[in-house]
């Protein structure tokens, strides 16, 4: 009897987690912020306010800040809380490098609709679209970038169309995954509407792809970043720095410069290549 108490609490403890994991999912996951009373202008940035059509109907917001002549061209897409508002210092890091930049949201970050893992991506292909069409941009030309939630759909987009490359930074394996770590006790992987698979979807990235993550990142481990690395079948470099999770570090730090610098300008032939001696499942550069 007075053992039975504590596991009758400690499942029903379990299945309100469970239950609140899977209703209120997408609000855990995708948490949009107040937009900003600011723009690419405020440093001044030339750019375009657009809105893309998604293949639902909807239209997402996106800044799109043109790429000098015959330059490569960014698609990023931020992090799970704010919108791109709060994105303006990667805006102006990309403009550094003498690159285009697409700034994407997500539906449900300030225009009421609903967020979701199919409306992000949605969200993605729109960008693409407009990016190799609207403004004629090779895709050879394009880099894809991806922060922590971000990176997730970034590298589904990669998976899916042709690019010069892939940059992941506070990247995961899979929503899952993640869930699992947070409780290691409850089979969270069956109740995760979420997936974000880009431990599979990275090794359909043929291109480049540099891996950025934080040692000290409190919300999502290194190792997640490491598992990433290991999976990917093009060239490839991991470069771990020091700080937190939402921390802006990474653009200070001169050995991220170098390797986006000799991404955008096609200088990649020096990374590593699985099957090499030296490029061990896991390894570290």
């Amino acid at each position: 009897m007075y053992l039975a108490l504590p596991l009758l609490v400690g499942l029903a403890v379990g299945l309100v987690l469970l239950a609140r994991l899977y209703i209120r999912q997408n609000a855990l996951i995708f948490r949009p912020g107040p937009p900003l009373d600011r723009s690419p202008a405020s440093f001044g940035i030339p750019y375009e306010d657009v809105r893309l059509p998604c293949a639902d109907g909807s239209r997402v917001r996106g800044w799109w800040i043109p790429n000098p002549e015959g330059r490569p061209a960014v698609i990023f897409f931020h992090g799970s809380d704010g919108n791109i508002t709060h994105e303006l210092p990667v805006a102006c890091f990309l403009r550094a490098l003498s690159v285009g930049a697409m700034l994407v949201e997500y539906p449900g970050y300030g225009d009421g609709a609903r967020t979701s893992e199919r409306g992000a991506y949605q969200a993605a292909e729109a960008a693409w679209t407009f990016v190799t069409r609207a403004c004629g941009v090779p895709p050879d030309k394009i880099i894809i970038f991806g922060q922590s939630l971000g990176s997730g759909v970034a590298t589904y987009l990669a998976a899916r169309q042709p690019c010069g490359g892939l940059v992941v930074q506070s990247g995961f394996r899979s929503v899952p995954d993640l869930a699992a770590r947070a409780y290691p006790y409850l089979p969270v992987r069956l109740f995760c509407r979420t997936r974000m698979n880009s431990l599979e979807r990275i090794a359909r990235c043929p291109g480049p792809v540099l891996i950025l993550h934080s040692e000290d990142d409190e919300a999502i481990p290194v190792d997640e970043a490491r598992a990433l690395y290991a999976r990917v079948r093009g060239p490839r470099k991991l470069i771990t720095y020091r700080g937190p999770h939402h921390g802006a570090q990474w653009q200070y730090e001169l050995r991220v410069r170098q390797a986006w610098a000799q991404l955008v300008n096609g200088e990649t032939a020096a990374w590593e290549h699985p099957g090499k001696e030296d490029a061990v499942a896991g390894a570290r550069p």
